[in-house]
């Protein structure tokens, strides 16, 4: 209380301040400073030496004993009997001790970590350095040991856990101190939490901080994931060839002008239909490139000793392959998990190290592959990181004898809740290639010009779709018992195996046979009653 009214803390650090301020300049001009309740007056007299030290000891006096708390603790320790107390103080702050009996000497066992400065014969105020232990050691007149004060200095991090509890009611976290590291413990309920009071922790501290968190429900996510690739091809060919019997072979064969000449080179005193004397029998058929099915011969020219025939190579395709894999898997919420199915090709690599060199092999996965990371948010949602990839081998790249790879890739975030589905596609992929090979000049001419030309075309199309269903799972409980279907049924013996055709037999049926039932029908008297008398009999059925 100041003249009756309370005063706040900052006022009284500003009353602090300001007498602390005129206690300096008065000592520096030689001045008295006397204090008369809550005022402060100072008196002019001559700059002796001894009155300036009055004014420097009336600024200490003044000054720190009156600062708040906000600036300076203070703490009431009893010494007497040499007994040991344990103090903390912050790095760069400052602890006034107050002690019962009056003292006469201080002595620091390690100076680097903190210092003190007498206040009066029964107060002083120790100043924490850095981080660190160190004793402070009371002595009387008689240099007897009234008492020794354990001091730490550390940081003190209780302003950690109210932003924490500010920002994440729900959660139950204890800070520490482990040497002057944030040591956060406790449980939250998610694992977006986690991360959330890790990073408030980390703004109040420049060391790493030691994370030993743990969610409260350990969310399991099982993830049902179908991997659809559909392959559509289409292809139509269609080339003319000449087959010349007693002569030569001119023509466009599939894909191949031929023409062949005499082994012997001889082109005299011999008539053919091309000018070109050949004994040989072209296989217009054999050198095609098309497929053998879908040839149409006919006889076009005979005479003089020469036969003529065109073969037709016309063929059309279409062809669908499709391939399914449908893996399933369980992990932790923030916890990896990857499925691969296929296979691995070693690739060669030559290393060399100076004068040596060796060989080294690696080997490069293929087929379906798929890694997915999940994080269980709160209400349920839950957050997936997927990456997905199909590659097969593709032997027209080579190098080095490596094959090479062709693969497709996608790599996604989203947010499901439990049981709904998510479909990745749109990778769908269209190759289109058309060749026309043709007898130079004749396959230019009009219409005449398609029986001296081959003409390919083929066109390949794949699509691939990925079905992702994550579901939140838990462990059964110990007097759960899991089953597989192997467990309701058993395997036949030979007269269920031949004669009723039986590979297993369900347990449950056995059993009805066994206690007498299983099997349902009539049961008790029928009966029959006569439509020409009336009369009604009895039969046992």
């Amino acid at each position: 209380m100041t003249g009756g009214r309370a005063i706040s803390a900052k006022e009284a650090n500003e009353d602090a301040a300001r007498r602390a301020d005129l206690a300096w300049r008065a000592a520096g001009e030689g001045c008295v400073v006397e204090e008369f309740g809550n005022q402060i007056r100072t008196s002019a007299s001559p700059p002796t030496r001894r009155r300036r030290m009055v004014a420097i000891l009336a600024f200490l006096l003044f000054a720190l004993p009156q600062l708040s708390p906000a600036f300076a603790q203070q703490r009431a320790v009893s010494i007497g009997n040499g007994q040991m107390t344990r103090v903390v103080v912050r790095p760069n702050a400052t602890l006034t001790i107050t002690t019962d009996r009056p003292f006469a000497n201080l002595v620091v066992g390690n100076s680097s970590v903190a210092d003190v400065v007498p206040l009066s014969e029964r107060s002083f105020y120790i100043q924490g350095r850095t981080s660190g232990t160190t004793n402070i050691s009371i002595f009387n007149d008689g240099d007897g040991l009234l008492g020794v004060l354990d001091t730490r200095v550390s940081m003190d991090f209780s302003d950690v856990s109210e932003a924490i509890k500010a920002a994440v009611p729900s959660s139950r976290v204890t800070v520490s101190n482990f040497n002057d590291r944030i040591h956060l413990s406790g449980t939250v309920d998610s694992a977006p939490d986690v991360t959330r009071v890790v990073e408030i922790a980390q703004q109040f501290s420049a060391q790493p901080v030691i994370n030993a968190l743990a969610v409260a429900a350990t969310q399991q996510v099982a993830l049902e994931v179908r991997v659809l690739e559909a392959r559509r091809s289409a292809g139509r060919d269609l080339g003319v060839n000449f087959r010349v019997r007693g002569g030569t072979s001119l023509g466009v064969t599939g894909s191949r002008l031929r023409l062949n000449v005499p082994k012997d080179g001889n082109t005299a005193g011999t008539d053919n239909y091309l000018g070109v004397v050949s004994q040989l029998d072209a296989d217009a058929e054999r050198n095609s490139q098309g497929t053998p099915f879908g040839s149409l011969v006919a006889q076009v020219l005979e005479g003089a000793g020469v036969k003529v025939d065109m073969i037709i190579n016309a063929l059309e395709a279409k062809g669908l392959a499709r391939r399914l894999a449908q893996p399933n898997l369980t992990t932790v919420s923030g916890e990896k998990a990857s499925f691969h199915a296929g296979g691995e090709v070693p690739i060669q690599t030559v290393v060399s190290n100076g004068n040596t060199t060796a060989t080294q092999t690696d080997y490069r996965p293929y087929g379906v592959r798929l890694e997915f990371l999940p994080t269980v948010l709160d209400r349920g949602l839950i957050n997936l990181r997927i990456m997905t990839e199909v590659s097969e081998i593709d032997p027209s790249v080579t190098v080095n004898g490596n094959p090479g790879f062709t693969s497709r890739k996608a790599q996604t975030v989203i947010e499901l809740r439990d049981g709904q589905s998510f479909a990745l596609a749109g990778l769908l992929q269209t190759v289109n290639a058309k060749t026309i090979e043709q007898m130079p000049w004749l396959g230019n001419l009009p219409v005449l010009g398609a029986l001296f030309r081959s003409t390919s075309y083929k066109k390949n199309e794949s699509d691939l779709v990925v079905v992702v269903t994550p579901h939140l799972v838990r462990p059964a409980r110990p007097d759960e018992q899991l089953r597989s279907p192997l467990d309701d049924t058993v395997p036949s013996n030979d007269f269920e195996l031949f004669a009723l055709g039986l590979m297993e037999v369900d347990k449950s049926m056995i059993e009805g046979f066994k206690n007498g039932t299983g099997i349902e029908g009539p049961y008790g008297h029928l009966l029959d009653i006569d439509g020409e008398d009336g009369h009604v009999a009895a039969q046992q059925p």
